[in-house]
Formats: C-alpha cells, sequence, structure tokens
C-alpha cells in the first residue's frame, strides 16, 4: 500500500489540558472565556467543543503547562459568572501534528494516523483538524512512540 505524502510532523510537549464542563450555550459565552484567556497572556493551541445536554456544552482546549494555573484561575473567577458546572485539568499532554498542503483532498488521511497512534498503544485525548493539518492530543509519555509511529506510517515530501 502505497504511503500518504506529509509535509512534516510537529510536536509541542509541556502541555495541558483544562475543560470546563456544563457551559451555557448562548451567544458571546465562548468570547468572554477565550477573551478573557487572551488578555492574560494564555494562547490556546487545540480547541474542543462538545454538546452534552440541550443548552450545555462542554469545551476543552490545550495550553503550555507554563500557563496552566494562570488559566485556572482566570477560568475559576469566571465559573459562576457564566454559569459553568466545574472545570479540570491535566497536566502531562502533549500535541503530535501531521501537516502538508494537499490533506483535505486525500481521502483516510485522518485515519491513518489514527490507526497508527493505536497500533502503537496510544490513545488519543482530543482531536482537531483543518484543510492542511491533523492534530491530536496524546499523554507526554507516548510521544516518542507517536513520533515513530507516524514516521512509519507517512511519506514525507522532497523539497
Amino acid at each position: 500500500m502505497e504511503k500518504v505524502v506529509i509535509d512534516g510532523i510537529e510536536k509541542n510537549l509541556n502541555m495541558a489540558k483544562v475543560t470546563l464542563f456544563g457551559v451555557p450555550d448562548r451567544p458571546g459565552v465562548a468570547g468572554e472565556i477565550f477573551g478573557a484567556l487572551g488578555q492574560q497572556g494564555v494562547s490556546v493551541e487545540l480547541l474542543v467543543t462538545s454538546a452534552v445536554q440541550k443548552g450545555h456544552s462542554n469545551i476543552s482546549f490545550a495550553v503550555v503547562l507554563d500557563v496552566l494555573e494562570t488559566a485556572k484561575e482566570i477560568l475559576e473567577k469566571m465559573k459562576g459568572r457564566i454559569g459553568a458546572a466545574r472545570i479540570s485539568t491535566h497536566p502531562g499532554m502533549a500535541l503530535i501534528s501531521i501537516h502538508g498542503q494537499q490533506l483535505a483532498g486525500v481521502p483516510g488521511v485522518a485515519g491513518k494516523m489514527f490507526h497508527a497512534l493505536a497500533s502503537s498503544g496510544i490513545n488519543i485525548d482530543s482531536i482537531s483538524s483543518s484543510r492542511t493539518t491533523v492534530t491530536c492530543l496524546i499523554e507526554q509519555s507516548k510521544l516518542d512512540q507517536a513520533v515513530t509511529s507516524l514516521q512509519t506510517t507517512f511519506q514525507f515530501r522532497q523539497s
């Protein structure tokens, strides 16, 4: 089977996952949350939302470990005002991404990535994708295995 050609693999170490549970689904809430984080210098590197019940969602995102406590403090202060139920944090995470200009036009790229990670015993916590990138949040302790698995699965574009 021919390997899919990608431009490269990116990895971000020392990440943490933050989840806001039970966030009311109404206009402006996400803007308030991420505006407050941004004003305090907290950059979000991956963002996933999921509806959990009518009118409420969970919002999970990844931040660099160095700003985890700042992010948590900001969210604790606004939790009651925005109506979120609770906050959880999970340090010890990493991001791994494959990228390429033509990824969106190649059927099954994400599936190949997910299968490669699973074959190496790596569980995917969160997924984000765009036309040119597929990113997974995984346990940091599995990052080297993930890189090796993806290097075996994909072919790299020659410059």
